[in-house]
């Protein structure tokens, strides 16, 4: 990696921050850390302050989700140390056109601020959490299905580093969470005023229009080889029975790959199925916002439910409504989100595979892309066109039903090119 990078990461992962002391007590089992604050405190005597406020305005955000938590950190994190290293500023000294430039760095940082993968801030060594070279406020990022297809190949990767630059999306939130940060350090009395919606008024960055909401789903033919090739491995091999229960629950649910997954505050659990007086099927989850909600269970599901509900059954005799809905198979508790997306990816590859020997080609290379984030979209979109536009908002989640509107039904392109295309001059 370049030498030019100068900083070192601050703020663990949410699971180590919670626990760790207030203070630069904080940083007693991160020398690396520690050092380079007390270095530059010596030039910029404001920067223990700026760590300090930091520290409590993350901690406030990190009781609503590790989500949440992630993304301001990651945020602020890049802006203290742009101040501290690249201004020579604590961040209640950055001007208006500070931070404007401030902005056009982060929508195109120097290739010496980007790491060639996502690399994790910290090494354990000798009981210490020291700094990994490797890491840096930013990634590049290389599609989904390049990277199969090397690894399918036996080929490297070399990934640049240069031009790398950010998404529209990716800096709407950056605006978004240095603001919160901004008004948080006013409220406290440390900030005197917060010049980031005057600036992103004027951002060339934040671009607005109505233009094609490319949902990605998958094509009928994908989500049909996807759930036959998930149901023939369980037919012949039961441990891919939970596989199938995975794959058929998010698509027909419109899950997040995280309301299936165990957390701190929520573990998804066979009572949650329930059944109202009129014997209709629902799901509780908790979704986006710390929100519960109810989810209609549509009589097609049943035997994928009971499939796996006989299965786990037959593995643990105090299987029960208390236990984990998607269980480990070694040790107690459900899974986290990373385990689910690596089985569900499972599944697309076996369905990748079968398209690829059918002939399928295109069809087979465009899956290689899929997330488990394309089975709620794939669900939604295939019932969009059946089901009331509040029923649907409800069921996935959506504050309004202009947010499912938008997503799923002005982004139907298809329909929309296809009425448009006999219209006379």
């Amino acid at each position: 990696m370049s030498k030019q990078f100068k900083a070192t990461p601050l703020f663990d992962a949410h699971k180590a921050f919670v626990r760790l002391p207030m203070g630069m007590a904080m940083f007693d089992d991160y020398p690396d850390s520690k050092q380079f604050i007390l270095a530059l405190s010596e030039t910029i005597p404001e920067v223990r302050e700026d760590v300090l406020h930091t520290q409590s305005f993350l901690k406030s955000y990190s009781r609503k989700s590790e989500a949440t938590f992630r993304g301001y950190r990651n945020e602020v994190e890049r802006l203290l140390l742009w101040a501290w290293t690249v201004a020579n500023k604590s961040v209640i000294q950055l001007k208006r056109p500070d931070l404007e430039a401030y902005f056009d760095f982060v929508h195109g940082p120097s290739a010496s601020w980007v790491a060639s993968s996502v690399q994790d801030r910290f090494k354990i060594i000798g009981g210490e959490s020291r700094q990994n070279e490797n890491w840096r406020p930013f990634a590049a990022k290389i599609a989904k299905e390049d990277r199969a297809e090397a690894l399918a190949e036996g080929l490297s990767l070399e990934i640049s580093t240069d031009g790398h630059l950010l998404s529209h999306e990716a800096m709407k939130i950056c605006y978004s969470a240095i603001s919160c940060f901004y008004d948080y350090l006013t409220d406290e009395g440390y900030a005197f005023g917060n010049p980031i919606p005057a600036i992103r008024k004027q951002s060339a960055y934040l671009i607005k229009g109505a233009t094609q909401k490319n949902i990605k789903r998958l094509s009928d033919l994908q989500w049909e080889t996807v759930l036959e090739c998930a149901q023939t491995a369980a037919d012949n091999d039961q441990s891919h029975e939970r596989t199938l229960f995975i794959i058929a629950m998010l698509k027909t649910l419109y899950l997040r790959v995280s309301e299936l997954s165990e957390r701190s505050n929520w573990q998804p659990a066979w009572k949650h199925f329930w059944q109202d007086s009129d014997g209709n099927q629902w799901l509780k989850v908790l979704g986006k916002g710390n929100k519960i909600r109810d989810i209609s269970v549509p009589s097609a599901l049943f035997p994928y439910i009971q499939r796996y509900q006989k299965y786990r059954a037959s593995l643990n005799p105090n299987f029960g409504v208390n236990s984990a809905l998607v269980a480990k198979n070694r040790g107690a508790g459900g899974m986290t989100s990373r385990q689910l997306r690596r089985i569900v990816q499972q599944g697309f590859d076996l369905a990748y595979e079968k398209m690829r020997a059918e002939g399928f080609t295109d069809e087979a290379k465009a899956l290689r892309e899929a997330t488990t984030h394309w089975l709620r979209h794939t669900g939604a979109s295939q019932d969009i066109a059946t089901r009331p536009l509040k029923h649907m908002a409800d069921d996935l989640g959506h504050a309004s039903m202009g947010t499912t509107d938008q997503v799923y039904i002005q982004s139907d392109m298809k329909e929309r090119a296809r009425s448009g295309k006999n219209r006379e001059v």
